[in-house]
């Protein structure tokens, strides 16, 4: 229930995360409460690249009070071989991937 709930939230904050080089502009305040457990990550071979966020407002404009409450937990993170790289960000705002 708990991961529906986490999933519900990021697809309200989708089109935030979605928007232009200049990310999108939230007047107010904004509350985000993500849970990320087991999720795994991982690139595996030769110039391999992956990349996970959950819950990331990666660019953009907030005035107004944030509330972040993270929970992480049992989250895998991995890269093996020749330039591959794994990025895992939850509940992350204002950092792109690395990849």
């Amino acid at each position: 229930m708990k991961k529906l709930a986490i999933y519900m939230v990021c697809a309200l904050l989708a089109p935030f995360a979605l928007a232009q080089d200049d990310g999108p502009t939230i007047e107010g305040g904004i509350e985000m409460n993500v849970e990320a457990a087991e999720d795994i990550n991982a690139a595996v071979g030769n110039d391999a690249r992956a990349s996970q966020s959950v819950g990331a407002i990666e660019s953009g404009t907030i005035n107004g009070n944030i509330e972040m409450g993270i929970s992480a937990e049992q989250d895998i993170n991995a890269a093996v071989g020749n330039d591959s790289c794994a990025d895992q960000q939850v509940g992350t705002i204002g950092k792109k991937t690395s990849c």
